[in-house]
């Protein structure tokens, strides 16, 4: 049992050092805010809240979520690249029963 729980942490460890290393710079982060208020199209919402859900910053994790849950709602074609840019930034604030 012991065994299990230390390579689940492993695992765990592990998948939050590649999510800290995936985090958008802040520069990205300004020039996908920009095309997206330029294109206003859901390919470029989605571009913008997907580099969100990486965020280091709470406030833009949850942006992210709600970004991401009205493309879904809306009918994106991609969405289930939707649910797991939210899933990731749920993750990433600590809801992880609702990231699941």
């Amino acid at each position: 049992m012991g065994e299990t729980k230390a390579t689940q942490k492993e695992v765990r460890d592990e998948w939050e050092r590649k999510l800290a290393l995936s985090a958008p710079s802040r520069e990205l982060l300004e020039e996908l805010a920009l095309a997206c208020a330029k294109e206003d199209s859901p390919s470029a919402t989605f571009q913008y809240a997907f580099a969100l859900s990486k965020s280091s910053q709470a406030s833009e994790l949850r942006y992210a979520v709600s970004i991401l849950d009205g493309l879904v709602k809306d009918g994106y074609e991609h969405q289930v690249d939707c649910m797991y840019g939210s899933a990731t930034a749920l993750y990433l604030l600590g809801d992880h029963k609702e990231a699941r």
